[in-house]
Order: structure tokens, then sequence, then C-alpha cells
């Protein structure tokens, strides 16, 4: 059996010794031509290092086309310098018998352990052109069936590395119920105007390390989910640059499952819709997580993406609330942010409920820089998925004349936050750096606009609030 090696800290290396040997996908037929369909040469190719106790397949230089590949245990698929995989956009190379909709994916795999894909290769999908992000194309349908590159569920020790995908049709890269998954410099290059291209959607999986990788996605780049009854925890990603029309990293909003020990630091984020969000809404639990050094620049005025995405820009984003009237109430406490450097024209969110507040939240060392004069009144949050649950908290604070607006929290610490707003802006939209709202047992300090208002609006304003203290607001 295979056996893995690994260190990690801002950054992941391994040591993958070989198995029984190399697997030479051209030894079993494939034709690298770019119009063969070499899924059976390499799928022949890992089943035979797989019985013969693992190793590494191998994939020379050349254009491999290819449907479906069934992963195997103990298997390392190196996509070596030059060569790529161009996916294919036929449903019938990944299910014989498919449905009206479905989905394919190039490598699935269920139960499944210490499984790789590295390489300096590349992965091809079939998603190039745009789909339902600019203002005519809001209401396209989509494609009855969609096609993702990597599908791994139940599996153990699972390493991706160094290899670049493009073009993914739908969500990139998903795990499910997977433990030990290391995603270490790669490289995930979608459309950015292509509706449903996530980049990488860990659900319920325990001990996930996510690290070094460019990701720019047509929906979110880091998606963690939960399915009910299945914790997300244990989750780390680092020093990555992320660019998302929607969000750059986004827990939920499947939240069935609790979200635990979720630590997000030393990353750019850039033209991104939602740069930091928690869509919460199915009753799970998320706590003890944490947003540390990050740099947060919001979608550009340039960037054509329809009204709609338009009037819900967010910077840093919570939402507490109900997916249906019968849902069970989620739960939000003791989350951080801590070093964040902001750039948007929008106010940072951050809602709770009346009947379930959020527990024990920290904002510190926050600059938000004010790039731009934008008209609040036609607002709305995201939703984030389908909903039939309908609250006045759809507008309520989105709207409101703050550039970091916070409702419903039990147990604040806002410490260091300053807002720069130019003279132009301010007069044109005089707005207060943070606004709370029915909120208790907090402390405010150091709180700052720059420039400084005569007043009206205060920096500081507080609306039904109770044991909250305020220092040192200019």
């Amino acid at each position: 059996m295979i056996k893995f090696q690994f260190t990690f800290a801002l950054a992941v290396s391994f040591s993958i010794p070989l198995g029984a040997g190399t697997f030479n996908v051209r030894d079993y037929g494939a034709k690298a031509d770019k119009t063969s369909n070499d899924a059976p040469a390499i799928q022949a190719a890992m089943d035979a290092c797989n019985q013969a106790g693992g190793g590494e397949v191998i994939l020379p230089a050349g254009n491999y086309f290819s449907g479906k590949i069934v992963f195997k245990s103990n298997v390392t698929l190196k996509l070596e310098n030059g060569a790529t995989i161009w996916e294919s956009g036929d449903i019938h190379d990944f299910d014989k018998n498919p449905s009206k909709t479905g989905r394919g994916d190039l490598f699935v795999a269920d139960g499944q352990e210490n499984i790789v894909i590295c390489g300096d290769g590349k992965i091809v999908g079939t998603g190039q052109d745009e789909l339902g992000r600019r203002e005519e194309e809001d209401k396209t349908p989509l494609p009855a069936h969609r096609f993702g590159i990597v599908r791994f569920a139940r599996c153990q020790n699972v390493r991706l590395r160094d290899f670049q995908i493009e073009f993914s049709e739908a969500h990139a890269v998903v795990f499910t119920r997977c433990a030990d998954v290391f995603v270490n410099g790669v490289s995930i290059l979608n459309n950015f105007l292509r509706t449903n291209t996530d980049g990488i959607d860990p659900t319920s999986c325990t001990n996930v390390f996510i690290a070094n990788c460019h990701i720019i996605a047509g929906d979110d780049c880091i998606c963690p989910k939960t399915e009910t009854g299945a914790a997300m925890e244990n989750l780390v990603v680092d020093n990555c640059i992320l660019e998302s029309i929607a969000g750059a990293v986004k827990l939920g909003t499947g939240s069935g499952g609790d979200f635990r020990d979720i630590k997000v630091s030393n990353c750019v984020i850039r033209n991104s819709g939602v740069g930091l969000g928690l869509f919460i809404k199915d009753g799970g639990t998320v706590e003890r997580v944490s947003f540390s050094n990050i740099s947060i620049e919001t979608t550009s005025p340039e960037t054509p993406i329809n009204s709609r995405l338009r009037n819900n820009i967010i910077p840093i984003y919570i939402d507490l609330t109900k997916r249906d009237p019968d849902s069970p109430l989620s739960r939000v406490r003791d989350v951080s942010f801590s070093g964040i450097q902001i750039a948007s024209d929008n106010s940072i969110v951050i809602q709770g409920m009346t009947n379930r507040p959020f527990e024990n939240l920290t904002l510190r060392d926050i600059t938000f820089r004010v790039t731009g004069a934008f008209d609040f009144s036609q607002r709305t949050k995201r939703e984030g998925g389908k909903s039939t649950y309908r609250d006045e908290n759809k507008t309520l604070y989105v709207r409101q004349p703050a550039y970091c607006v916070l409702a419903n929290v039990h147990g604040l610490t806002l410490d260091n936050v300053r807002v720069l707003c130019g003279d132009e802006i301010s007069k044109k939209f005089p707005r207060s750096a943070v606004a709370i709202f029915n909120s208790q047992d907090g402390v405010v300090k150091n709180v700052s606009c720059e420039p400084a208002g005569m007043g009206t609006p205060p920096v500081v304003l507080l609306n039904n609030c109770r044991q909250v203290a305020v220092g040192n607001a200019q």
C-alpha cells in the first residue's frame, strides 16, 4: 500500500513513494490525438496500477480526449509537462443511459483511499462560453447536462497538486464526506461570466487543506457546505488568490450540518461579488471560524454583470436566516475577522435573526477604502440558493447608510475599524462608518471615518442596542 508523508505550513510538500511501478497510458492504447476517446486506455492503466498494489499512471505530453475515468485506491495520476486532457462534452461518454438532466465528471471516485492527481499538465473542460451573467443573459436556461472535473465521495487521503484546470463547465472540484484532503498549487481558471462554475466545493469533509491556489470562477471559488447530520470541520484555506462573480470564500448555503474549526488566512480576493460570506439557513451550527490577513476588492464597475448582481455586492457578508418557513433555526457563534483590507463601493453586512442572534462576533483591524459613490437604494441581500422564507432582512440592512452594518449580535467586539471615504463620495452619500441594530453586550472602540463628518450621520450609529460601550469614535 502507498504511504503518504506530508507537512503543511504556508505551503504543502509531499513525498509519495511509488508502489508497484509506473503505468504509461500510451502502453494501454492512448492515442493523444485530441480526437479519439482515450478514456478506455487511461482507465485500463489505472485499473492495472490498482491491481498491482499501486503506483503512478503517467500521461506523457500530448492531447488526450476523455470522458469519465473511475479513480481507484493507491493510484497517482501524473500529468507530465505538455500533457492536456480535453474533457468530452457528450453525456454518453459519462453515462451510458443518461436522463434528460444530469452531470458528468471527468474523474470520479467513491470510497477510495490514497489517490493523487499531480503534475505540470492541465485539464480543459467544455465551459469556454459565457452563460447567464450579463444583463441580456440573465434568464438564459441552463444546459441539460453539466460537466465538472473532479468528484470524489467518501474518500480518504486525497492529494491534488500543481496542475491546472481551465473552463470547467460546472463545479470543477467537489469532495463529499471525504477525509484528509490536500489541494496545493492548483489553478482553476474558469469563465468568470459562466454561471455555476465553482472552483472547490468540499461538503461535510474532515481535515481539508487548500493552499497556494489561484481560482477564477463564474460562481463561488471555495464553497464549503454541509449535509444534514454531517459536519464540515478542520478546514484551512491559506495563501490563495481568488476571483469570483459570486463568493470568493463562502460557507453555505447548504448548511444542514455543522461548520467547525475553519481558518482562512493570507488570501488576496479581487473582483468578487462577495469576498467572505456565511450563508446559513438549514439548521447547522457555525463555530470557531476565523478570517485573517486578507485583502478584498469587490466587483469593478467595469465588469459586465447584470443589475441583479450589481445590487448585491457585499465585501463581508453573514446572513443567518431560514431556507423555508419550517426550516430549523441555525446558529452562528465565535466568528472573527482580523487584519482585513477592503476596497469597495458597497457595505459590509452581517445580519442575524431577531429570534436567533449571532453570539460572539469580532471585527478587529479593518481598513475600508470606499472606491465610489454607489446608491444603496436598490440593493438586496444575496440569497445564495433557492428559498421560500421571506423576511424584512432582504432589504432592511443592506440599504442602511453605513459602510459596516451589523444586526442582531449578542457579544460584539469591534476594534480599530477605519473607513476612508473621499470628499465627493461623502457629500453625495453621507453615511456612518458603523451602524449596529438590535444588539447587546458589545464593545466598540477606535472607529474612524475620513474625512470626518459634521455629526450627521454619526460615525457610529446604535439603534435599539443594550449594554454596548463606545469609545474613541471620530
